[in-house]
């Protein structure tokens, strides 16, 4: 009987990766592909022919643009930098165009012609749209944390609104005591505006688009937001170097991690304690960089959040960013906050760090990179508008606030025909299309949106101006309103001197 013959270590080493699940890549320290298994060429619809001897490149390129920048260069040249097979998420191109998201690990294989960087890659398009769900389903669970408290800041809103207003009509004609009266509902209804704008900015679903942002400002308002939901005998202290560099991100992102790490910290005082939130710059060192894979030497924003619990024990602190682990009762949380931390960290090509001790309490802290490039996009404001009579059409659905509109509008100098109706303005306008110089009007209205007025409107008069005034502007995508007509877009609530300024902006002084 023969005896079956036994493979060699080379051909088991080929069969193996021929056979793997996963994608496998191998490239010199050019960057030229030396081997590829059929899980790349099914994953990016070429055939090895048409890869072997090319650059890297035409599947992972150095950079896709500003949405997904991928700065693989460092990456695949430095394979020894990283622990044997670390992984690291890019997004590579299929031979038909289209992008698709991939975590690859690299390992560095010394041959007689120098290293060949053997390289794993796996498609996570479903892992992305996993991780969005569970981002989505995690935000919900914080909102409802935050539902009791924003409910008790907005009854103390409401409570000065009426008390001020009350007390401004029993004046009996003290006409300091009543403008004293009035301030007090301004400012109230300001606080209302600004916390509405704070949650439309932390609920909204839409694709977020990462762009230089000072952390200070935005930490500072989820940190409003997130107090009233808080006990009271929980103190926060907060500390924010001026000096802290910008960061490529969005702030519904970092809304999402300082409140998830707040609320968490929070449920682990339940007698009361301190939450510390600091923002500092931070220069990662090369020597800082080798312990963390994932960072890369240079100025940094780090954000850390420190509480005074009861700290997490040794045996399950490493397990505390696994999606789902959590050490809260059943009914209390769903365990996501931590992982979504994680993985919005990662998104920012950052690194975070958890210290604890029992008895002790917890600090967590988030290094992300400074951003590269800034452009100073203040907006300016200039002086007040001067009078003249420029005619504006004025569509407002209710008549209270078309009417307080119209005042605003004309204290300015304008002329103003007002309509509470989208169908009488279009025909008002179809009557005397050139009589206006602006259209201001409202979105959301019965019969006819703002939207579809615009659209109507722009097609007699395409270099109209118009201005869209929206309660659900916060939510809005402006690209798609502005490719619609839209010249300009103001969130509902708004100030007189906010509409007086975008007025100027579109059609100069009245």
């Amino acid at each position: 009987m023969t005896e079956p013959q036994q493979a060699s270590e080379g051909e088991l080493l080929r069969l193996a990766v021929e056979l793997s699940p996963s994608g496998m890549v191998a490239v010199d320290s050019t960057g030229a592909i030396l081997l590829v298994n059929r899980e790349v060429e099914r994953m990016f619809g070429y055939s090895r022919e048409e890869l072997l001897g090319r650059s890297v490149d035409m599947l992972v390129p150095m950079r896709l643009g500003a949405e997904h920048p991928t700065y693989r260069t460092h990456f695949f040249r430095h394979p020894e930098s990283r622990p044997m097979g670390m992984g690291r998420d890019l997004y590579g191109v299929r031979k038909d165009g289209r992008e698709v998201p991939v975590e690859i690990g690299l390992n560095p294989v010394p041959t007689p012609n120098g290293v060949v960087v053997l390289a794993s890659v796996v498609d996570i398009t479903a892992r992305r749209k996993l991780d969005e769900q569970l981002r989505q389903s995690q935000k919900m669970e914080a909102i409802g944390t935050l539902a009791g408290g924003i409910a008790h800041d907005f009854n103390n809103i409401l409570l000065g609104i009426i008390g001020h207003t009350e007390l401004a009509l029993a004046t009996g004609g003290n006409p300091s005591q009543l403008r004293a009266d009035l301030e007090q509902v301004l400012k109230a209804a300001e606080r209302g505006r600004q916390l509405v704008q704070r949650i439309l900015l932390f609920s909204r679903q839409r694709g977020t688009t990462q762009v230089p942002l000072r952390l200070e400002r935005t930490v500072r308002d989820a940190l409003q937001l997130l107090r009233p939901s808080l006990p009271t005998t929980i103190e926060i202290k907060a500390w924010m170097d001026p000096n802290t560099p910008e960061v490529l991100s969005d702030e519904t992102q970092v809304h999402q991690i300082l409140m998830n790490l707040a609320t968490n910290a929070a449920h682990a005082m339940p007698e009361g304690g301190t939450l510390e939130v600091r923002l500092e710059p931070f220069l990662v060192t090369p020597a800082f960089a080798a312990a963390h894979p994932e960072a890369k030497a240079g100025l940094h924003a780090r954000l850390s959040i420190a509480d005074t619990g009861a700290g997490i024990p040794k045996e399950i602190a490493g397990r505390v960013f696994e999606p789902f682990f959590t050490t809260k009762a059943p009914g209390v949380g769903s365990g996501l906050g931590l992982s979504v931390v994680h993985g919005l960290v990662q998104e920012h090509r950052g690194v975070i760090e958890i210290q604890s001790e029992v008895g002790a309490g917890t600090r967590i802290d988030i290094y992300l990179p400074a951003a590269s490039a800034i452009a100073d996009a203040s907006p300016k404001s200039g002086d007040a508008p001067s009078t003249g009579r420029k005619h504006i059409l004025l569509v407002e659905d209710e008549e209270a606030l078309a009417l307080m509109l119209k005042r605003q509008v004309t204290a300015l100098g304008y002329q103003v025909t007002v309509h509470t109706s989208s169908v009488t303005a279009l025909e008002d306008f179809t009557n005397r299309p050139d009589a206006f110089q602006l259209l201001i009007t409202d979105n959301t209205m019965p019969r006819m949106t703002g939207l579809t007025l615009t659209q109507h409107i722009l097609e007699a008069r395409p270099e109209l101006p118009v201005l869209l005034v929206s309660g659900l502007a916060e939510t809005a995508d402006p690209q798609t309103l502005y490719d619609r007509g839209v010249r300009k877009l103001l969130a509902k609530p708004h100030t007189g001197r906010e509409l007086a300024e975008a007025i100027r902006e579109l059609i100069g002084p009245a």
